[in-house]
């Protein structure tokens, strides 16, 4: 008996990350989304030895590529590989998550906190099948701030510098992960204050042994940038126009975002509450230090994490969920504390609305755990998009293109590029930032149109379709017509066609004829006399 009450938490979690692991294994081949097909593409650059920045331009740091360049080295340059990538970083966030809740409170806490995160963090709303880089922020964030816990009061220096290395790595997958670097330091400083009698040299020394390891990776990163010989396209796309591109949207965008992702929370919005419940659990109780502090601003820095630039995309949210995993095993740990001084009849109640609300939650994500193939799943969560369309094209290109030949894609599908695996001519792998209203934007489709000129692609890929350019200003996308008809008639010849509705591939000179362009189609062009047809 006192075995399995010291080993039951542990079976919990293994049966939590075997749940998990067989959701995941059954998705591993859903298509690739934007987000995912432009961290392949850079991954697959940097195994080749192409730095980032040099042919792909976005505003995300390159920690993310660098993580896709890893899983792809060792599972492959496949959907597949990529999947099952982010199942193993899911499976061990999961189990940091258990760790550390585990460490804040008791075992109910452990085991409810990673049973919460492992099933939001595959939700829909978040769109958990997908590897976004803010799965990969979780993983350090959770990892650094374990660390830092396990630090003892006095030296440590070395477990210091571990935990700010690993929420400096935070910052590198994304940006807006920084935000749990400042939450690490501000936990520190606040340890310092409450301590007494204080000791300000220590304290101080142990605050900025944290710190430079915060600053090590990003340093380092920039410093490969700037060898790599990409700095001032580096610096330009994460610091210069990552400000412009945060400011683009409207408050009114941001606060529609949030309205849809709420609304598509569903049964998710259970656990969600109970949360809320963690909450006030902790704002209540206030006995101990992770009441008094660490929870109460684990989830404020978490939601500014969220927060940065107001668009609300459901990924985004994916950084908000420990915070919320861990509050509502407070929750249940809460009632489960209150309940053992009851009659035993009700001892398991906790333990019972906790099994209940989890099971309907699943429950309600059925179709896409169990039922739905991956392609299902990919259409039914981005519609319109027709993602599931391009892991073929890109089949075609491969077979069809010469090892070295080139592409350019004009629109917003940098997963194409890698199902082809084929270098694009320009870095603009994205359309929005040259049609919509930002300050940059003719400056950036002149070089666009420059790199396409003076690259000569062997294939040019257009994409009609609305969701790979939104949002537009008109006259730039007129511009932008006026200069690739002409070029397109001069140069290429048609290879190829894809319908969206249905999907349908259309292959040969006489395509386009065969398959007359709808509102939304796909059309490929060859360099005229560059190709055996």
């Amino acid at each position: 008996m006192k075995s399995w009450r010291l080993h039951w938490p542990v079976a919990c979690l293994l049966l939590i990350l075997l749940f998990v692991a067989a959701v995941r294994i059954r998705l591993l081949a859903t298509p690739l989304e934007r987000d995912e097909g432009e961290f392949a593409y850079a991954g697959q650059l940097m195994l080749a030895g192409i730095p980032p920045f040099r042919w792909i331009y976005n505003v995300k740091m390159p920690g993310i590529y660098a993580a896709y360049a890893a899983i792809m080295a060792v599972f492959g340059q496949t959907i597949t590989g990529i999947h099952l990538g982010l199942m193993l970083v899911n499976l061990a966030a999961i189990a940091l998550i258990f760790s550390l809740a585990r460490r804040l409170f008791d075992s109910t806490a452990a085991v409810v906190a990673a049973a919460t995160y492992a099933l939001l963090s595959m939700g829909p709303s978040v769109f958990g099948f997908a590897a976004h880089a803010t799965h990969f922020v979780v993983l350090a964030a959770v990892g650094g701030l374990l660390l830092l816990l396990r630090a003892p009061p006095q030296g440590g220096l070395a477990i210091l510098f571990g935990s700010g290395l690993l929420l400096g790595l935070a910052f590198l997958m994304k940006q807006p992960g920084g935000a749990f670097a400042v939450f690490g330091f501000t936990l520190l400083v606040w340890s310092a204050l409450r301590r007494r009698p204080a000791a300000w040299l220590p304290d101080g020394l142990r605050v900025a042994v944290f710190s430079v390891g915060v600053l090590a990776p990003v340093l380092l990163t920039a410093a490969l940038m700037a060898a790599a010989g990409v700095w001032e396209k580096f610096w330009f796309w994460t610091v210069t126009y990552a400000g412009v591109h945060a400011t683009l949207a409207p408050w009114s965008f941001g606060g529609r975002r949030l309205a849809l992702f709420l609304s598509s929370l569903g049964w998710d919005a259970l656990l969600w509450i109970l949360a809320g419940v963690g909450l006030l659990c902790s704002l209540a109780a206030r006995d101990r230090d992770a009441d008094r502090f660490f929870l109460p601003a684990l989830l404020l820095f978490s939601a500014a994490a969220v927060c940065p630039t107001f668009h609300f995309f459901g990924h985004y949210f994916v950084m908000l969920l420990p915070a919320l995993a861990l509050l509502a095993g407070r929750a249940v740990s809460a009632a489960q504390q209150l309940a053992g001084h009851l009659h035993p009849a009700v001892r398991s109640a906790p333990w019972i609305c906790f099994a209940l609300c989890w099971t309907g939650v699943a429950w309600s994500h059925r179709d896409i755990f169990f039922d739905l193939t991956p392609r299902e799943v990919c259409d039914r969560a981005y519609g319109a998009n027709n993602f599931g369309v391009y892991p073929e094209l890109g089949a075609l290109l491969n077979t069809h293109l010469p090892p070295g030949a080139t592409l350019a894609v004009l629109g917003s599908e940098p997963e194409l590029l890698f199902y082809a695996h084929r270098r694009s001519v320009t870095g603009y792998v994205y359309m929005y930032d040259l049609v919509q209203a930002q300050p940059l934007a003719v400056r950036m489709r002149a070089e666009m149109i420059a790199q396409i000129e003076a690259g000569r692609p062997d294939c040019v890929v257009f994409v009609n379709q609305r969701l790979s350019w939104i949002p537009t200003v008109a006259e730039y996308s007129r511009d932008m017509m006026r200069w690739l008809e002409p070029y397109l008639d001069k140069n290429y010849e048609p290879m190829g066609i894809v319908t969206m509705q249905p999907s349908t591939i259309y292959w040969g000179p006489a395509s386009f004829e065969r398959a007359p362009p709808d509102a939304r189609f796909i059309s490929v062009f060859h360099r005229k006399m560059a190709l055996n047809r």
